[in-house]
Parts: structure tokens; C-alpha cells; sequence
């Protein structure tokens, strides 16, 4: 769905519920989304003078990759959220910068959507590993005790130099 900027009222908000579709987006989705199946949403589009608001209610049927077993498992997200977008850089930090015309409302709902999927997420019921053949699996802690019983003495040589406050 595409909105041009220069066509919107000032001060007048639209709102489109919408059932919007992301298989054209598929190459841009980044582990661990495998595929979004349907999002059910209402956006409100607002014009002011140099700003645009979006509000988004969305709910979507996303595929994950389990972060313990990487089975694909399906979960849904509800996002509300609110996105303004403006065409210059003298905005707050918290402003999408589109310099042309046309708005692309997927990709900002895409990238809406990969902000609210946790970086590592599990498929309820699923276990840690605990290690195999060959490999075992370490929570931090116990990387760092590890990490600290093995003595990396790669830079032990720099616990030899000598440096006083007089040669400097």
C-alpha cells in the first residue's frame, strides 16, 4: 500500500483497516521471522504541517525459528504503535526521514513488526539444549568461569611490561 504524502489533507486523518499481506517483502525478513502469514490492522494517517503521524494497531500471525530448537513455530503479534514521518533531518530522532512522495506503509509495518519479535524467541514447551557429542551448551556465567579457569594468555605478555610513571 502506497500513500502519497502530497495528497493528504492538512489536519485530516484517515483511517484504513486493512488486512495487509508481506509475501512481496519475503527477501527482507531477517532471522528469526521465517514468514509473516496475515496482519489485520487500522492505521490512522494524520497530515500537519511538516509531519506525518501514523497511528498502527496491528495483529499478526508471524512463523519464528525457536532460538533452543530451531523448529518454526507460529506466534502472534499485537503492535500500537506511533510513527511519524517527516522529509527532513531537523526533526527529533524518533522521525522517519522519506524524502520522496510516496510512502510504502509495508515496510514501515515490516520493520514495526521486527521491533516487537524478540531477538531469540522460544516455542513454548521447548527446552534448552544441554550438550552433545562434540559440544556442550554454557548460559553466560558459566562461559565466564570458563573463560576465567582457562587462562587466555594471549595478552600475558602485556602483564610483563614494566610501565612507570617516569618514562612517560
Amino acid at each position: 500500500m502506497i500513500i502519497s504524502k502530497s495528497k493528504l489533507v492538512l489536519d485530516k486523518t484517515i483511517v484504513i483497516k486493512k488486512e495487509f499481506s508481506f509475501h512481496d517483502y519475503k527477501p527482507l525478513f531477517k532471522s528469526p521471522i521465517l514468514d509473516i502469514k496475515k496482519g489485520l490492522g487500522i492505521l490512522e494517517i494524520t497530515k500537519y504541517r511538516n509531519i506525518i503521524r501514523l497511528n498502527v494497531d496491528l495483529r499478526v500471525k508471524v512463523i519464528l525459528e525457536c532460538s533452543y530448537s530451531l523448529e518454526a513455530f507460529e506466534d502472534e503479534v499485537m503492535i500500537r504503535e506511533e510513527v511519524f514521518i517527516g522529509d527532513s533531518k531537523s526533526f527529533e530522532d524518533e522521525v522517519i526521514i522519506i524524502d520522496k512522495d510516496e510512502i510504502e506503509i509495508e515496510i514501515i509495518l515490516l520493520a514495526l513488526i521486527s521491533a516487537n519479535i524478540p531477538l531469540k524467541p522460544i516455542k513454548p514447551g521447548a527446552k534448552r539444549p544441554q550438550g552433545g557429542e562434540g559440544y556442550r551448551v554454557l548460559d553466560d556465567e558459566q562461559l565466564a568461569e570458563d573463560r576465567r579457569i582457562s587462562g587466555d594468555d594471549r595478552f600475558s605478555k602485556l602483564d610483563e611490561i614494566d610501565l612507570d610513571d617516569d618514562e612517560l
